[in-house]
């Protein structure tokens, strides 16, 4: 990991733990499936970010960015924080079930 990072990870989100083995996550082990999932994971929650003006990228294969239209740039240590900044930056509840949401995802 990066030393510029500033921090080590301490603690693995559960949705960065394989689906084999759940306990801990050893470097370079079943990297390139790790990094596909996260892949993945990130371009779902964009599907329902940029509805509110926001995007997520993944960031050195242990945060995200979340970014606004508006130049606001938050780093998320994992997926489980990222609607509460979501819904920080947007100013506005993130809501799933939105209709005009869930409209908008059929569409795409």
């Amino acid at each position: 990991m990066c030393v510029l990072c500033g921090e080590f990870i301490e603690q693995v989100h559960w949705t960065d733990i394989e689906r084999k083995k759940l306990d801990t996550i050893v470097a370079g082990e079943s990297q390139r499936e790790r990094k596909r999932s996260r892949l993945l994971r990130t371009e779902i929650c964009n599907d329902v970010l940029e509805f509110y003006g926001l995007t997520i990228s993944e960031w050195n294969n242990s945060k995200f960015l979340l970014k606004s239209r508006t130049g606001k740039m938050a780093v998320i240590h994992d997926l489980g924080q990222i609607w509460f900044y979501a819904e920080k930056m947007a100013g506005m509840s993130i809501d799933p079930l939105n209709e005009h949401l869930i409209n908008n995802l059929n569409k795409g």
